[in-house]
């Protein structure tokens, strides 16, 4: 037979393959496969560069070198022989005059070329940096100094224009500064002024942006000779955007929707696979009886699966394609326009692995189709599985194997998930036949049917041992789907609730805490003012940092700037204890400590260490008692460490504040300012705002993603539950002609599907449970809840959804057709 004949018999084939329900469902299963693994490829791509770009933006920079003294001129020439671009910035604190006026501000002292990245909006709009003898300052700056754009304001020793107002700046510097009102001036002007002697607090950075390895070239040479005091920055440390924790949750939800959405995907296409080519065993008799080769009858049914994959890759990629823009218009206020196109590679990813799936899963079942003999067709007799086939099997698992390891980028996770999928299916196939079998006979005086179901389930103990497994799998695959969205949406809104404090109240001073404490009080504002020094952590149990941690801990920021110390009695109610003791008061002259969890790990440090720090001049040691887990995102005042009352007395500090007002309560900020001029009142409803359209627009692309995998489960549930209950028809046929009517045939059905479905729902609960812990704890990285309510759902649902699927997808037997589907058994 030529190549021609083949390939216009393999059309044929797939036309008449479309007639059947065990064909589509394979077609279905495939085609959501490629659309999703299309979608997230081409999507994550995009949103990868935009989110790069976007961080550029906010840093004004592709990378930046940050200080608390001057920075090292060379390290400037240097990058310009490299091809970069580079400019200074300091900023620091310090205080505005308007008339009677004063007002705290963050001054930021800028040379050309600024910003490197994004750019500064102002009103009116300005083409370059502040000219000598003027500056640009934000609304917040002339609201509260009473002044517009053309009036004098005093900055040290000199006198300024205020030219323009800021709209929106890149670079705004890290900390608190980020949110303190901000006033540009140019570097010119900086001597003038007398604001920056010996001894004064400032921070300098240098920018650099230019090409990815001349970048790469200056940041191995600025890391070989960094002091402790400094801080590198590049886009994939960055943490200036106050979306990224959001957005990495996200991706990792989004990424194991999709890996959940493969792994079903792949199942219903091993199973429908193997059902068609069982029941395509007739025509494969016929074909090689007709003088066709095992080789040619290979070929033809690989063509027949080629064709399929061409039809399916076209329309999933088209399906991943609209599904793209749909997401994209969801996030389109959060990411820079244009959102930069993925690389080419992506939008072939999710066809070049529905091919790779297709022709793994279907190298077994296709040998052995073409192994079945002529006499078949007379006498019904399996093919033996010979040792070619098991080696193609075992080729198949390796090939399946390497793809999950592409996907997943780690060869020990993809070991571990592979060995912890095939000791559950086993563990599931004997306990889930055990349940089965109890069940059943714990029912079987109930009625006449259950006792004939005792039966049945006795004699397919083999089969149950086999189905169980795959659909407790499937329904755990969906619970976890669609439960993972439901605690990481409940983890967004709890960490944004609707009281979430939107003012910041910083620099407060100890003679003023009253005040404070009155003015807010007045407003009916609840809020806690906690103490605050900054302190640089200077050994553990008395070994200095240089030798105390790896080098790798020293790299953490915590180390290498001041920390913001904080003392209370009573742990704060947003933290919670994970470890430890929370200790009240000192003892003696031994203070106690409490800290942050993430920064416990990354520091390597335990309970009972003694940490110690340098405030100012002055030593100051803690004993660690206590590990506190600590929601940086809620919008509270928050700290790395913690004492016990009384270790820090007689030191310099200040307080610091949150609270939530609005409506009428909003004008505390005006009555505060008006009372506290030196205080720095922060507001942030602008970023609530930002962060809860981020929450619900996340939620929306999520859900696409929870549906793909809803759908692609139902699809898998029903070709499972379909080549059931052919088996079943044969029974049924027997059942038939020994006096059974149809009506007690179709009884006896969903009476086993009901059963099962209650066995496999219970064990997908328990399966799903724990694969849950083990999600949150290492992949979307949230604390890990119960769902008791889902013990009792899941189970009902399981039993009515595989109830319905026995109603629809069951065949009438009657005896006409009863004698017919006995005589092929014949």
């Amino acid at each position: 037979m030529t190549n021609h004949s083949l390939l216009k018999l393999a059309w044929q084939q797939t036309l008449a393959a479309n007639r059947l329900p065990i064909w589509r469902a394979l077609l279905l299963a495939l085609t959501v496969a490629i659309s999703i693994a299309t979608l997230l490829a081409v999507l994550g791509d995009r949103l990868e560069q935009s989110l790069g770009r976007q961080t550029a933006e906010l840093l004004g920079a592709d990378m930046t070198l940050r200080s608390g003294r001057p920075i090292d001129p060379a390290i400037a020439e240097r990058a310009r022989s490299l091809g970069l671009e580079t400019s200074g910035v300091i900023q620091f604190p310090t205080m505005i005059e308007a008339g009677d006026n004063l007002l705290l501000i963050s001054l930021r002292v800028v040379e050309a070329p600024y910003p490197l990245r994004g750019k500064i909006v102002t009103q009116p709009t300005l083409p370059h940096l502040p000219e000598p003898g003027t500056l640009w300052a934000e609304p917040s700056v002339l609201e509260r100094l009473n002044l517009k754009v053309g009036d004098q304001i005093e900055l040290g020793y000199t006198t300024f224009t205020v030219a323009a107002q800021l709209t929106s700046t890149p670079d705004r510097g890290n900390g608190f500064s980020t949110f303190s009102p901000q006033v540009i001036i140019n570097r010119q002007d900086l001597t003038a002024t007398k604001l920056l002697g010996v001894g004064s607090r400032a921070r300098y950075r240098q920018l650099f942006a230019g090409e990815p390895q001349a970048l790469k070239q200056l940041e191995a040479r600025i890391r070989a000779s960094m002091a402790s005091d400094e801080r590198l920055i590049t886009l994939d440390n960055s943490n200036n955007n106050i979306n990224s924790s959001a957005l990495n949750n996200a991706s990792r939800y989004l990424r194991l929707g999709a890996l959940l959405t493969l792994l079903i995907s792949a199942l219903t296409i091993a199973l429908s696979l193997r059902r068609y080519t069982l029941n395509s065993r007739d025509r494969a008799a016929v074909l090689l009886s007709l003088g066709m080769t095992a080789r040619q009858l290979q070929i033809l049914f690989l063509l027949q699966l080629l064709l399929a994959w061409v039809a399916c890759a076209l329309v999933g990629t088209g399906i991943a394609l609209l599904l793209e823009q749909f997401a994209l218009v969801l996030l389109s206020d959060l990411l820079p326009q244009p959102v930069p196109l993925a690389q080419p590679v992506f939008y072939g990813l999710g066809a070049l692995l529905g091919l790779v799936s297709l022709i793994t899963l279907g190298l077994p079942p296709m040998v052995a189709m073409s192994q079945v003999s002529v006499m078949y067709l007379f006498r019904r007799t399996a093919a033996p599985t010979t040792l070619g086939g098991r080696v193609l099997q075992l080729v198949a698992g390796v090939l399946l194997t390497g793809l999950l390891m592409l996907y997943l980028e780690d060869l020990q996770l993809t070991l571990i998930l592979i060995g912890a999928l095939l000791i559950t299916a086993w563990v599931l196939g004997k306990f889930g036949a055990w349940l089965l079998r109890i069940s059943a006979f714990a029912l079987a005086g109930k009625h006449t049917l259950v006792r004939l179901l005792r039966l049945r389930i006795q004699q397919q103990q083999r089969w149950h041992r086999m189905q169980i497994p795959v659909i407790s799998l499937l329904l755990a695959l969906m619970a976890i789907s669609l439960w993972a969205r439901s605690d990481l949406m409940e983890r967004w809104q709890n960490q944004l609730p609707d009281d979430a404090p939107n003012h910041f109240l910083i620099n407060i001073q100890p003679h003023e805490r009253d005040g404070v404490d009155q003015v807010l009080d007045n407003y009916q504002l609840n809020s806690s003012l906690y103490p605050m020094i900054r302190g640089r952590i200077s050994a553990l149990n008395g070994e200095p940092v240089a030798t105390a941690f790896t080098p790798e801990q020293r790299q953490h920021n915590a180390l290498n700037r001041e920390l913001n110390l904080s003392w209370t009695s009573e742990m704060p109610g947003h933290n919670r204890l994970v470890a430890g003791r929370w200790s009240p008061q000192a003892d003696g002259d031994t203070a106690y400590i409490s800290v942050e969890q993430a920064f416990a790990n990354t520091l390597g440090l335990k309970l009972g260490d003694t940490l110690s720090f340098t405030v100012g001049s002055f030593p100051v040691d803690g004993v660690i008692t206590s590990v506190r887990a600590v929601q940086w995102e809620s919008f509270q005042p928050n700290f790395y460490v913690i004492f016990t009352p009384g270790a820090l007395d007689n030191m310099p500090m200040s307080y610091i504040t949150s609270f939530h007002a609005e409506g009428e309560q909003r004008k505390v900020a005006a009555a505060l300012l008006q009372r506290f001029p030196t205080i720095t009142l922060i507001d942030i409803d602008q970023l609530l705002a930002q962060a809860r359209s981020l929450i619900g627009k996340l939620s929306d692309t999520s859900g696409m993603v929870m549906l793909l995998t809803l759908l692609a489960g139902l699809i898998l549930v029903f070709t499972t539950l379909s080549q059931e209950l052919d088996q079943r028809r044969y029974e049924n046929a027997l059942l038939h002609t020994l006096g059974a009517t149809p009506q007690q045939c179709r009884q006896l059905d969903l009476l086993e599907f009901a059963l099962l479905g209650l066995v496999c729902g219970g064990l997908a609960a328990a399966l799903g449970e724990i694969a849950l812990w083990f999600i949150h704890q290492r992949l979307v990285l949230i604390e890990p809840v119960l769902h008791p309510s889902n013990w009792v759902l899941l189970p009902l649902t399981a039993t009515a959804l595989f109830t319905l699927t026995g109603l629809l997808a069951r065949r009438r037997v009657d005896e006409s057709n009863s004698y017919r589907l006995l005589r092929t058994l014949s």
